[in-house]
């Protein structure tokens, strides 16, 4: 996957978040969120990856919070918080990624 399809797929949703077009905003991060999910099932070693997939799960987190959705904003919180936490308790070789799981919970 190129990295410039999900960065700019963020940027149009930052953007449209913004401007509080709020469904234009979701449908660009709901977007990225997929491509990056798909992305890093099949790589996933790839730091770089992870963290833009935490991005686009914080991205939508604030974006339903904003639309008072508070139950669909925590579990776009969750969602990576568990699956960190996993990791983190894995037995995983990549000291990149481990160190990435880390600091998402401080």
């Amino acid at each position: 996957m190129e990295h410039q399809q999900w960065q700019s797929l963020l940027k149009l949703g930052n953007h449209c978040f913004h401007e509080k077009e709020w469904s234009k905003a979701e449908n660009f991060y709901s977007e990225a969120y997929d491509l990056l999910a798909f992305s890093y099932r099949n790589n996933p070693l790839c730091a770089d990856t992870l963290m833009a997939w935490v991005c686009s799960c914080h991205n939508l987190s604030a974006l339903y919070e904003h639309q008072g959705n508070i139950s669909l904003a925590l579990r776009f919180l969750m969602v990576p918080h568990e699956y960190l936490l996993e990791v983190t308790n894995a037995k995983v070789d990549d000291e990149d990624i481990k160190l990435i799981a880390l600091k998402a919970f401080h």
